[in-house]
């Protein structure tokens, strides 16, 4: 796209949500809607259109979702710096098809290549909750995002070659291990200044050790998906705040969100930031191994032959990306204090998970 203006919140209209939702239904036309901001987003604009028909059919929505970037202009030059619009795009557009997670319903994809602007226009899940990364979850809602998380790599798990022609999505190697690198060091100082005082010292240093070790970690890493393991599709921020959890029998248990950050990586990965983030110390503990070993187990359900101890070890590997996502974002998007509340959860609860596990001896 890019020959007309992608629409905006501020200026959708009846004409182009009736558009928008036309194949959907059957010659009725939108003729009023109400909008209203939703979520607590940090890198998008989510709104809630409730719709106004110009006939009474309960087939037809009373609302949709779209999302738009972000009302801040330091977060939406942060998306564009990283990619992180045109990967959400990228993937509702190109290859959500080829996953069996529980995703959105996406009616409308529009993206202008050249100024960033994008819509995502969605089914309204309203049935269902957003998590939350500060309470944290059950066991049994880990349950859950456990088995979506299979939903994701199992199709994809050895697959990846095959959209080796989607620009937008991330493959590992040597050039961005360099870019993420001097990222990483760039924004240390900022992170490590906004939360002297509010982290112990000894998970300050956690970050810092991270930073330094960042290309030796990308090396295990990668040994790993070479060796034992292989490279799938991931998520990427794999936590409680980028999930819808149902709360009827007639929702999804679990809808997967926040598709900013999906490239090529290790499927445990998305696991050990979800359960080192999601889960208090304690159900971490006690669970942990089970829910690896149902990942695994769910996993070779699917086709992918793969073993629990080899999971194990790419679980291990994979504790760090929860605490670098936070040095990054923290860094990236507009502050706030809940968002500052939420990054450090991020970090403080996987540095516990690295040291119990042992992270650092391999580094």
């Amino acid at each position: 796209m890019g020959d007309t203006a992608v629409i905006n919140a501020s200026t959708v209209d009846a004409d182009w949500l009736t558009e928008a939702l036309s194949t959907r239904c059957g010659g009725a036309r939108v003729t009023g809607f109400t909008a209203a901001s939703i979520g607590t987003g940090q890198v998008g604009e989510n709104v809630r259109f409730r719709l106004e028909w110009d006939r009474d059919d309960p087939d037809l929505p009373a609302s949709v979702v779209a999302k738009f970037p972000s009302a801040s202009e330091l977060s939406r030059e942060a998306a564009k710096l990283t990619g992180t619009y045109v990967r959400e795009v990228g993937f509702y557009r190109d290859l959500c098809d080829a996953v069996t997670m529980t995703v959105p319903e996406v009616h409308r994809v529009e993206w202008d290549p050249d100024t960033h602007e994008f819509v995502l226009l969605m089914t309204d899940l309203c049935e269902s909750e957003q998590g939350d990364q500060l309470a944290g979850c059950t066991v049994d809602v880990a349950h859950a995002v456990i088995d979506e998380a299979v939903g994701l790599h199992a199709p994809t798990w050895g697959r990846t070659e095959q959209w080796r022609g989607l620009d937008w999505l991330g493959f590992p190697n040597p050039e961005r291990t360099m870019q993420m690198t001097g990222l990483l060091h760039m924004l240390l100082p900022g992170y490590l200044e906004r939360f002297t005082g509010r982290m112990s010292d000894d998970d300050l240093d956690v970050g810092r050790l991270l930073v330094e070790r960042y290309g030796r970690w990308t090396e295990l890493v990668t040994a790993w998906a070479e060796g034992p393991g292989d490279w799938c599709v991931t998520h990427g921020d794999y936590r409680l705040d980028n999930l819808l959890l149902g709360r009827s029998s007639g929702a999804p248990a679990v809808t997967v969100v926040d598709w900013q950050t999906v490239a090529v990586g290790i499927g445990p990965a998305d696991v050990a930031y979800f359960v080192g983030a999601g889960l208090l110390a304690d159900d971490r503990r006690r669970h942990e191994r089970a829910l690896v070993e149902r990942y695994a187990a769910g996993l070779r359900e699917h086709g992918v032959d793969v073993d629990d101890e080899t999971v194990w070890e790419g679980y291990v590997l994979g504790t760090a990306s929860g605490y670098l996502m936070a040095v990054i974002a923290s860094q990236l998007v507009e502050q706030t204090e809940r968002g500052d509340l939420m990054f450090m959860a991020m970090a403080e609860r996987p540095a516990e998970q690295m040291r119990e596990l042992g992270l650092f001896d391999r580094l």
